[in-house]
């Protein structure tokens, strides 16, 4: 490589590290770090250990025609960035951002992963700890879309990092294996974890929303706020965490309308295979893929028996119930003529294009009343409904109490249950 090509990286290298604060290094293109901006205080032995587990990493990690950036992590909790520079299709080494985490590592996860990794001097790897750089998982992704920009100098958005990412086969979960063995499993376990959070995630599992979860899965990783299940093994920690997080996913996704037979399925695939797993990340990665596969199951089990029509109906008022939707829009929308495409809605629904409009405003009502703490009036005129009295009516036709008692008997419930119930 060229002295000034170098001498380009190394700058790069120096404005990340002096912006950003993350450690920054330049690997060529024979896997060997020409360059490096280390964590301050690290020894001559740590600096060499972190090297090696960083060409490691980007030695093993998914390749194919992206330049990145890629989000990789180590099972010692630690995060990197790699953007690979390419010059007319050759590759011409790497430049790497970290290591960083999420958050400070709990004592009880500290004393977890060094039995995992059998380090025994524990106080040098809270030292360790302490000097790497905290940065969630939201400004990550904006520090590779920025280390994309410098290299290329064509800006990426950090959907489309995530999307490159974690997009393909990483959420195929178990597919075919569930229907094979659906009579065979049964499971019954249970988690904690921030609960409007929980609400929230399951809330998106209920509803068949897989793409929406995968997003907000991946914006949000801390290691705070969850409590130690094992304060032995990290592994162990990440395992049962995982299991009782399967509990919930699989509760929402038979009320989303999911087989209870094929629910409890999934849960106990799932569970098998996270119990064979060595690695916290790999255990991670699993919950991601059964959290997407729950969601998508639902997704495919509310769309499977409707027409393409009618699928798109539902769609646009999925997207559009906070506005006025009329019998128009929505036949614009399939190219369908209004009165056949409402015999047809009907047909196939069992109720008719306006009740299931009122259905579906009175189910986001009920997730707001119990996730925010929005004025019933605010609930009420978002969702289109001019007067109170009328919501309140329709309300409780068709849950069988007012808002205001709905609110009240869930929240009640929670706090008598010492858990947050899905809705």
């Amino acid at each position: 490589m060229k002295r000034m090509k170098l001498e380009q990286w190394m700058d790069i290298c120096k404005l990340m590290n002096d912006n950003l604060g993350l450690p920054m290094h330049y690997c060529n293109p024979h896997r060997r770090i020409e360059y490096s901006l280390m964590p301050a205080g690290i020894s001559s032995q740590g600096q060499k250990e972190l090297q090696e587990r960083m060409i490691q990493l980007i030695s093993s990690s998914h390749r194919g025609e992206v330049q990145g950036p890629y989000m990789l992590g180590t099972s010692l909790l630690e995060n990197f960035i790699e953007t690979r520079i390419e010059e007319n299709g050759v590759y011409m080494g790497s430049l790497i951002a970290g290591p960083s985490i999420y958050s400070r590592i709990p004592k009880d996860m500290l004393v977890g992963l060094a039995r995992d990794h059998r380090i025994t001097d524990r106080d040098a790897l809270e030292r360790y700890y302490d000097r790497l750089v905290i940065m969630d998982k939201k400004k990550l992704l904006h520090a590779a879309a920025m280390l994309h920009y410098l290299v290329y100098h064509t800006r990426i958005d950090i959907m489309d990092v995530m999307q490159h990412n974690h997009g393909g086969s990483r959420y195929q979960g178990l597919g075919e294996n569930i229907d094979i063995q659906v009579s065979e499993q049964r499971i019954n376990v249970s988690f904690h974890h921030d609960p409007i959070y929980e609400k929230e995630l399951m809330q998106l599992v209920t509803d068949g929303r897989p793409e929406e979860l995968v997003n907000k899965l991946e914006l949000i990783q801390t290691t705070e706020g969850i409590g130690t299940l094992s304060r032995t093994s990290h592994v162990r920690h990440q395992k049962n965490l995982s299991i009782v997080g399967i509990a919930l996913m699989t509760r929402a996704a038979v009320e989303g309308g999911l087989h209870p037979e094929i629910a409890y399925t999934m849960s106990d695939l799932y569970i098998q295979q996270m119990e064979e797993m060595t690695d916290a990340n790999e255990v991670n990665t699993a919950l991601q893929q059964a959290t997407y596969d729950f969601a998508n199951r639902v997704k495919e089990c509310k769309e499977g028996d409707f027409s393409k029509a009618v699928v798109k109906c539902k769609q646009y008022i999925f997207n559009h119930l906070y506005e006025d939707v009329s019998l128009q829009q929505l036949s614009r929308s399939v190219h369908m003529n209004s009165s056949y495409l409402s015999r047809r809605f009907k047909q196939e629904t069992g109720v008719s294009i306006s009740e299931y409009i009122q259905g579906q405003r009175i189910e986001e009502a009920k997730k707001l009343l119990v996730l925010t703490d929005l004025p019933i009036s605010v609930i009420y005129a978002r969702l289109n409904y001019h007067d109170q009295s009328y919501f309140t009516k329709v309300f409780r036709k068709l849950t069988g109490v007012t808002p205001k008692q709905y609110r009240e008997g869930r929240r009640l419930k929670s706090t008598h249950s010492g858990e947050e119930d899905p809705i």
